[in-house]
């Protein structure tokens, strides 16, 4: 993936940094930071900021970066797992979180329902929130549930997932996401 227009603010959409790498914990989570997700109007600071979290933050969320929302009517955040058999435990069935939270100022989440997508093996998930109910528990780092998938034994292609509200003109703004955690699925 060619990420040479990375900080040139003249391509307005963040293109994911193959160099950011997951983090798998003794749990068997596996966390990608924000940088390793596709942002659409994320190299464009009117829209989105990148922000080095406290270690206050940090600590909670479990990342050291954040990406800030500032403001924007197109919401699409993509990401994906290249080889999830190199960093599956031994669980068969896993649920992709977003960790996110939002600021006091935050806006327009209750207008419309974002859209969570997981696409695996021929197979896509899709489910719709209302993020309104998260969006008021303001200034708390929150997973929100963004889809699951089964690893087989003999399937193991890339998870690509994401979050997207693309159909409205509504604009929404004051969450700031830190990554993503995949966790295996009891």
């Amino acid at each position: 993936m060619n990420n040479e227009h990375k900080q040139d603010y003249s391509y307005p959409h963040w293109k994911a940094d193959d160099s950011s790498c997951y983090i798998k914990d003794s749990s068997g989570s596996i966390r990608v930071p924000v940088r390793a997700l596709n942002i659409i109007w994320g190299n464009a600071p009117r829209f989105w900021q990148w922000i080095k979290l406290t270690e206050e933050n940090s600590k909670a969320s479990g990342f050291e970066e954040g990406a800030v929302l500032n403001q924007v009517n197109w919401i699409e955040v993509t990401g994906n797992l290249h080889s999830i058999a190199s960093v599956a435990a031994s669980a068969k069935m896993y649920e992709i979180f977003y960790v996110v939270k939002f600021q006091v100022d935050a806006f327009g989440w209750h207008s419309v329902p974002i859209k969570f997508k997981v696409h695996h093996n021929g197979e896509e998930r899709a489910r719709s929130v209302m993020l309104q109910a998260y969006r008021e528990k303001q200034e708390e780092w929150l997973e929100i549930p963004g889809g699951d998938f089964t690893v087989s034994d003999d399937k193991f292609g890339a998870v690509e997932f994401g979050m997207f509200e693309v159909e409205s003109d509504w604009w929404k703004g004051g969450m700031v996401l830190a990554g993503i955690r995949v966790k295996p699925k009891n």
